[in-house]
């Protein structure tokens, strides 16, 4: 009976930290999904020193742990799929159609153009951005960009600020992209992004439920890719929404391949394969 009281406690524990998880980061866990995410967990609070998920939430939910334990906590819910030019159309089309854009318009060389990659992941989105803009640069004289890089997971975005990754992570990159801005390291086998590309990136530590938003002001371009997939519908709408105010008019919103605009009525408008344009304010 003393096993099954724990068990039935443990079991609301968990539905009770699932909904404070959602709540906070708008990630939605299916519940046949809770098992591999439990076990997880179990190894976090047995690292702690507990020995039920009841005694654990009650110390994360009703005492202080949670100022303490929440990013490690969120870290373990996140889902950091990623890799270098994934989804390569939307590098096609950046390269193609959105610089020269923003180029003519004199956006890149009176001031800045402002990427900014929100669930950036381990920087391998942000650092394939920062190769196509630096080659773009390199054709134009006087171009200028920055890239902005947020992500949820303190954790992956150490690895993002390292630069550091697996040779057969960057197999994706062009060859002469690699030559340029990648430097292996003889002892292993394994690449590091050129540090004068390093610098034209700007980690920061970013709930996406949460304002303010890390842009300062209205960015140029935003990459936000195979992240609303995990949200429930009112978080997307709402995530949706203040990347769209985050966004200049005229500025490009490149989206996953299996994310959609439909039904938030949005000042967004379709111009390729999950990339839209920003309408002009009336």
């Amino acid at each position: 009976m003393i096993m099954l009281q724990e068990r039935t406690g443990d079991k609301r524990a968990f539905e009770r930290l699932m909904m404070f998880v959602q709540d906070r980061t708008g990630i939605s866990v299916a519940p046949e999904k809770w098992p591999y995410l439990e076990g997880r967990i179990r190894s976090q609070m047995s690292q702690l020193g507990f020995t039920t998920l009841h005694h654990y939430c009650c110390w994360l939910l009703d005492g202080n742990g949670m100022e303490n334990e929440k990013n490690a906590l969120f870290d373990l819910v996140t889902i950091n799929k990623t890799g270098f030019f994934r989804e390569r159309h939307h590098f096609e089309f950046l390269s193609v159609q959105a610089l020269p854009t923003m180029q003519a318009r004199g956006i890149g060389m009176k001031s800045s153009l402002v990427i900014w990659s929100a669930g950036c992941s381990n920087g391998a989105e942000p650092y394939s951005l920062a190769m196509l803009c630096q080659d773009f640069a390199n054709t134009v004289p006087g171009f200028k960009f920055q890239i902005l890089a947020s992500d949820l997971c303190t954790k992956v975005l150490q690895t993002a600020v390292n630069a550091i990754y697996p040779h057969v992570d960057v197999t994706p990159v062009p060859l002469p992209m690699r030559q340029r801005y990648l430097r292996r390291d003889p002892n292993r086998d394994e690449v590091r992004i050129v540090v004068e590309l390093r610098q034209k990136v700007r980690f920061v530590h970013h709930n996406l439920m949460e304002l303010p938003y890390p842009p300062q002001h209205p960015v140029d371009i935003i990459f936000c890719r195979n992240l609303l997939i995990y949200l429930k519908k009112t978080s997307q709408f709402k995530v949706l929404s203040q990347l769209c105010q985050h966004l200049n008019p005229g500025g490009f919103l490149f989206l996953g391949h299996s994310e959609t605009l439909t039904g938030t009525n949005l000042p967004l408008n379709f111009v390729a394969p999950t990339t839209f344009l920003r309408q002009s304010l009336p």
